[in-house]
């Protein structure tokens, strides 16, 4: 398990490259008569930052070097009780991001797709000798997932609609949008990272 500075360490160093793209994004959103409102945009960058954290934690990009050499654990619920329970925590708040910033993400089904895809995602890449891939990660994250849009629900309903609303995208398809951060995400995390890591800040 990495101490929670390695893991600060990992992250924002991957995550320093998506800054100046997310800044570029809304620029041209904006310069496109598609400007986002101030709370979307910080969200957005908050939101991009936590998967950099999903995918340290991971493992990904721990090593500077990819090997397909999968270690994998086919057999469903066995040591779910005594497994990490970090995995369900983990996944939370993409349950919660999700429906907050895309209308599209509305509905538990699309936000358990979305958590059950990404953590798969995870687990394949895990198989590159970052991890180990387990399909109890799958059904822990995706459970993860749907937990966090139950707190979206109930927070919803707490939350005046003013606030709701300035968290909505507008006039962006929420599906590509997340589909492409996600995608240079993980590009980054297995190419530039492990080379800031090693090479850059000569972290072992």
């Amino acid at each position: 398990m990495l101490s929670i500075s390695d893991i600060l360490i990992r992250s924002i160093s991957g995550y320093v490259f998506i800054v100046p793209v997310l800044l570029l994004y809304f620029l041209y959103l904006k310069k496109s008569g598609r400007k986002q409102s101030f709370l979307h945009i910080t969200a957005v960058f908050v939101f991009c930052y936590y998967l950099f954290g999903i995918l340290t934690v991971a493992g990904i990009g721990y090593t500077s070097t990819m090997s397909f050499s999968p270690k994998i654990s086919l057999i469903p619920f066995l040591g779910m009780i005594t497994g990490p329970i970090l995995n369900l925590i983990l996944f939370v708040p993409l349950g919660v991001f999700l429906p907050f910033l895309y209308k599209r993400y509305h509905h538990i089904k699309t936000v358990a797709l979305t958590g059950f895809l990404f953590s798969l995602s995870v687990e394949i890449v895990q198989m590159f000798g970052w991890g180990s891939s387990d399909i109890n990660d799958l059904i822990i994250n995706t459970a993860g997932a749907c937990l966090g849009y139950w707190i979206y629900y109930l927070l919803s309903k707490a939350l005046p609609n003013n606030f709701r609303k300035k968290l909505q995208s507008e006039n962006v398809n929420g599906t590509v949008e997340v589909l492409l951060f996600v995608i240079y995400i993980f590009m980054v995390m297995v190419t530039v990272q492990p080379w800031v890591i090693h090479d850059v800040l000569n972290i072992g």
